[in-house]
């Protein structure tokens, strides 16, 4: 007889020897049971998880004899067919080379006829989101509305890639990761069908190296055995996949954190030049540093978990060391791993992380320093001058306080440069200024703007004059999108916050004509001579009737001639 690999000797064939998915085998059974099952199924879940099994154990709990049931008989000559894959109405079909229109078109075909000795035609599409967007496209009416007697059971590594109209017509199980616990028990129920001896720290090493993946730690103890023969040891696992071990990790993690550069360098070289993985290196140190983050806020978790000669090395590194150190360097050690993963050199780049990582006893946290900073003493209260103390001098030195806290350079704060109150433009000269870059950034509204007249400032507030007829302009000036290009110049210009608020006016009020010389020289003076606007403004007379009746000027207008 052919020799079978211990992936499909071992491989499940009823729902009872399904390992890590009780959730799914619950659910599964309930409906069968029930007779509630659902004309399509997607299984989602990391690889080697059981997925494709899973669906063959559906599979022959539909087409069984005497079914459907839960509790078949694995040697039913159905069921042995299914295993085999000579069931005609079970067809099993490779999502990655069968993925186009041409596929799903004769599928369609063939799914309108009706099963040739079995109660249901099933079929089971693995890898499905390999199929392209226009088979899934071709796929949808009948995965809708399919004959009676069709049911699907879909697998997938990647489900994001399933189209979401394809989700909506299925029914979908999430497959988890199995657990190292239950990855060691499965291992060693094979070693004793097998009669190996295995030890089992062996055995938790296989399940620590297959992340989850049943598949993957029945291949490698599958090799172990036809590489060392029939005696499994710790030893042997190590040297198989370039693993250092708990003893040589431990050192290293100890000189770590005591920030020994040379020796963790050394040490790290023999690992290297010993034939270990750069990358198993780094995952190793991971996982000794997770144990120990681990053991420091939950430790009857990690008792349970570790062997008694790994838990011996946490517990050390767990009194030796803070929380915040450790999840410090755990935090380190997980982006030096991401960036391996990519590094041409590997070697070359551990090297330099793990020197960066001695040196972390050096670093010092903001929030440490703040710390520090708030448990200083206090500030001394100044003293009042007395009389018997001499006044300083301009020419004496005073020293700060030995009491004082020393405060370092980057958190004292420079001083806020100031301006001199002279320095300051008029309101005028501001909202002139305004109006220049107001023009630059609306150059539409350049004309508007500029018949706009200052009138004059009440507090926060600036008046502005514009004329009666541009009603619309000066709800456009104060739209939120134009006002800060203002009111943001006028800040800057007079140095605190104002508010801009428009006048209407009829008629607009222009500024006064500067006369020629010559002209000035020939009008003669008289009482019946018109004031400026300015001058009326600034009017003694004026100024204390405004005072006196609490009241504003909003338009200066000459009189009108007389008319007969």
């Amino acid at each position: 007889m052919a020799y079978e690999v211990f992936a499909r000797k071992y491989r499940p064939r009823t729902f009872a020897q399904i390992v890590g998915q009780q959730h799914i085998v619950r659910t599964l059974a309930g409906a069968i049971r029930q007779r509630r099952i659902a004309q399509a199924y997607l299984f989602a879940g990391p690889r080697g998880t059981g997925k494709t099994s899973t669906a063959r154990i559906l599979a022959k709990a539909l087409e069984c004899t005497g079914g459907p049931t839960v509790d078949f008989d694995p040697s039913d000559p159905i069921c042995s067919e299914i295993d085999s894959g000579r069931c005609l109405d079970v067809l099993e079909i490779d999502g990655a080379s069968n993925n186009g229109v041409e596929q799903v078109r004769e599928l369609r075909e063939s799914a309108r006829f009706a099963p040739a000795q079995c109660r249901f035609k099933i079929y089971v599409i693995d890898e499905v989101h390999m199929l392209t967007q226009a088979a899934f496209n071709a796929l949808l009416k009948t995965l809708e509305e399919p004959p009676a007697h069709v049911k699907f059971i879909f697998a997938t590594t990647e489900p994001q890639k399933v189209p979401a109209t394809v989700h909506s017509r299925c029914q979908r199980f999430d497959f988890r990761r199995i657990s190292e616990k239950e990855i060691v028990t499965h291992l060693a129920s094979l070693c004793a069908a097998e009669g190996l001896a295995a030890d089992p720290k062996a055995l938790a090493l296989l399940a620590r190296n297959a992340e989850g993946s049943l598949r993957d730690a029945e291949g490698a103890l599958d090799q172990l055995v036809g590489f060392y023969g029939g005696e499994l040891s710790e030893k042997v696992v190590l040297e198989m996949f370039g693993m250092a071990g708990t003893g040589p990790i431990a050192a290293l993690a100890r000189q770590i954190t005591e920030g020994a550069s040379a020796p963790a360098l050394r040490l790290l070289h023999e690992l290297l030049e010993s034939g270990k993985e750069a990358m198993v290196l780094s995952r190793e140190l991971v996982h000794l540093f997770r144990n120990v983050a681990v053991y420091q806020t939950a430790p009857p978790l990690i008792r349970e978990e570790l062997p008694a000669s790994e838990l011996s090395e946490v517990e050390a590194l767990a009194r030796a060391l803070p929380p915040e150190t450790i999840l410090s360097v755990l935090e380190d050690l997980t982006q030096w791993e991401g960036r391996l993963r990519v590094a041409a050199n590997r070697n070359l780049l551990l090297e330099v992380g793990i020197l960066e990582l001695t040196h972390h006893k050096e670093k010092v946290s903001l929030e440490r320093l703040l710390q520090e900073l708030s448990s200083s003493a206090p500030l001394p209260a100044p003293l009042a001058p007395s009389a018997a103390a001499p006044a300083p001098t301009a020419s004496t030195e005073t020293s700060p306080s030995p009491r004082e806290p020393a405060i370092p350079p980057f958190l004292s704060a420079p001083p806020l440069p100031t301006e001199p109150a002279e320095a300051r433009a008029t309101p005028e000269e501001a909202w002139r200024l305004a109006t220049e870059r107001f023009t630059q950034k609306r150059p539409l509204e350049a004309e508007s703007i500029q018949k706009s007249r200052f009138l004059q400032r009440r507090g926060e507030i600036l008046e502005i004059a514009l004329p009666k007829d541009f009603r619309q302009k000066a709800a456009y000036f104060t739209d939120p999108q134009n006002r800060p290009i203002l009111e943001d110049s006028l800040r800057e210009t007079l140095g605190a916050a104002v508010t801009v608020d428009f006048l209407l006016v009829d008629p607009p009020i222009t500024p006064a004509r500067k006369e020629r010389p010559e002209a000035a020289a020939k009008k003669s003076p008289g009482p019946e001579e018109q004031m400026t606007e300015k001058e009326f403004r600034n009017d003694p007379l004026i100024q204390e009737a405004l005072r006196l009746f609490e009241g504003r000027i909003l338009s200066a207008t000459p009189p009108q001639p007389e008319t007969t």
